[in-house]
């Protein structure tokens, strides 16, 4: 783990904290979502953005899933997890990897960290703590060793993702990103699941 190490310690200076419970700055008070500046090369992406911590993310999942199983065919959709401090480099970094080499364990990886973090109060922001949501989610091999392999790759993914993540002016989870473009989360609807549900699916087709 030592190749990443600083990259680690570079990258968590700074880093927004998950979960937070607000509107972002700048929303228009009469309009259900943040608009930012069009991302080159998501125009046809529905991203979800989620940490292992937040509790929204978690009660939100099986919603997330559903709408990944009823997108159109020509979208398409991604779990991605907001990069912060209490989370650590290490978990974006492994679930990188795994969506990356054992994409068919994503879901149990997302969901073994729901229940790691929230339930039984392992840490994502070390490699022991890694490493059992990596067994606990039947990846097949080591997470952390995974990692260790394809540190260049992964690194050069986690800079994408931190690029991403500031375009999209994303600081809370869940959010929504639509066509690279349409920012929603739960706040928007003030906490209603079904009012979400909907304005979720009508920016989607808006966005078609």
């Amino acid at each position: 783990m030592k190749r990443v190490a600083s990259l680690m310690v570079a990258l968590l200076l700074g880093l927004p904290l998950a979960c937070r419970a607000q509107v972002p700055a700048g929303m228009e008070q009469l309009k259900p979502y943040l608009q930012v500046k069009p991302v080159a090369g998501d125009e046809e992406a529905v991203r979800v953005f989620f940490s292992p911590s937040c509790p929204f993310s978690r009660n939100y999942f099986q919603f997330f899933k559903n709408l990944e199983a009823t997108l159109p065919k020509e979208k398409t959709f991604s779990f991605t997890p907001l990069v912060n401090k209490a989370d650590g480099i290490q978990f974006a970094l492994s679930y990188l990897a795994v969506q990356k080499y054992y994409p068919a364990y994503v879901h149990n990886f997302i969901e073994a960290s729901f229940i790691g973090v929230q339930d039984k109060g392992m840490s994502t922001a070390n490699w022991a703590g890694i490493d059992r949501i990596g067994r606990a989610a039947h990846v097949p091999v080591s997470v952390p060793e995974l990692v260790q392999s394809h540190a260049d790759t992964l690194r050069e993914s986690l800079q994408s993702l931190l690029v991403l993540q500031k375009s999209l002016e994303v600081t809370n989870t869940p959010a929504v990103a639509v066509a690279g473009t349409y920012i929603v989360t739960p706040e928007f609807t003030g906490g209603d699941a079904a009012m979400f549900s909907q304005l979720v699916n009508g920016i989607i087709s808006m966005a078609r």
